[in-house]
């Protein structure tokens, strides 16, 4: 059974246990009533609240109304829906981009006349972009049962701007606080306009210098890597780092700068970098790594780093695992210099 007609259906139960209303009640004007979407905030940021107030004009004898609104379910999702009416409300019904409103006076009552607020809807916008909503159809009955259908002009569009400086990590809302503050604080960049992309791989090059640069490390110049090209952008990051001994060469003094660092690799460079600037004290823990089915696939020179990081809070790894032959992907790396950065015991008061 349709909604409208379950409604009406009520609505009949409801009245036929009343006298038919006298005759004073009846429509004396044949005013077209009119409707309006009025806006609480028409720029909300995404994760605001949105009220929208659906008001009626030059009603006569609304007893009982049931309104349909349109929207675009992709940026806002509805949290409640509520009159000030007095009667009964039918629950509302979303189904994909509609909202099925209706609502009933009860008893030997005329219905309301003049301009009245029919329903308050309070929205939560959760994309970014342009939305429009409309009230696309409106079934009004009197108190006489009488009804009537209208298909209002009755819009209203607002911008959602997102807080977010990146529109590209709905796949990584896990992510998306520590990136919007470590942007904000000059440690990340993205690679494009409003683009961070979240799941590419990080170099090793790319990795110490945002290491470097979150914890403000400085130094001098250590040996030059043989594959650390001058005036590289990460030329100078690489060699404080090596002359603070966070970072190493192979045999062959090579860095490998373009190479994606390892989660295992990650967390070495993390906890070296932590003991320049704290009195961290690597060790290994068997009972922090205890919860992770892959501990054996961890080098035996990361696993001192890994487990204290595991301890601090800092890696809590995914799927039961540490994954520490895995590329660290730009949203991991970012979650976990800002889960240091935003714990205040682990660095030095300034």
């Amino acid at each position: 059974m349709k909604f409208h007609k379950w409604f009406v259906g009520c609505l009949m139960l409801i009245t036929t246990s009343s006298a038919v209303l006298p005759s004073a009640f009846a429509a004396t004007e044949t005013t077209t009533p009119s409707y309006t979407l009025t806006l609480s905030n028409p720029s909300p940021s995404k994760g605001e609240k949105v009220e929208v107030l659906i008001k009626g004009h030059e009603l006569k004898d609304l007893y009982a109304y049931e309104l349909n609104v349109d929207f675009d379910a992709s940026l806002l999702t509805l949290k409640t829906a509520t009159t000030q009416i007095p009667g009964f409300s039918v629950p509302y019904v979303v189904k994909d981009n509609n909202i099925q409103l209706a609502h009933t006076r009860v008893g030997k009552v005329e219905g309301d006349s003049g301009d009245q607020t029919l329903y308050t809807l309070v929205f939560e916008a959760i994309g970014q972009g342009k939305a429009e909503m409309s009230l696309s159809k409106v079934k009004s009955v009197d108190s006489h049962l009488a009804s009537t259908n209208q298909q209002p002009d009755a819009k209203a569009e607002f911008q959602i701007d997102s807080s977010q400086p990146f529109d590209d990590l709905s796949d990584f809302s896990w992510a998306e606080e520590a990136i919007a503050y470590l942007a904000g604080k000059g440690v990340v960049n993205g690679t494009g306009d409003r683009v961070f992309s979240p799941e590419l791989p990080v170099s090793r090059a790319d990795y110490v210098v945002l290491l470097m640069r979150a914890l403000n490390l400085k130094g001098s110049a250590g040996a030059h890597f043989a594959d650390v090209e001058q005036g590289k952008y990460y030329e100078e990051a690489i060699n404080t780092a090596r002359d603070l001994g966070i970072v190493e060469g192979d045999e062959s003094n090579f860095f490998h700068p373009q190479a994606s660092v390892t989660r295992e690799d990650m967390m070495v460079l993390t906890e070296r970098a932590l003991a320049k600037v704290t009195k961290l004290a690597s060790q290994q823990d068997a009972a922090a790594l205890q919860p992770f089915n892959d501990v054996a696939d961890i080098s035996d020179y990361a696993l001192n780093s890994v487990s204290t990081l595991v301890k601090l809070g800092l890696v809590h790894g995914y799927g039961d695992g540490i994954h520490p032959k895995d590329s660290t992907n730009r949203a991991q790396a970012a979650m976990l210099i800002y889960n240091i950065l935003k714990t205040p015991d682990l660095l030095p008061k300034k």
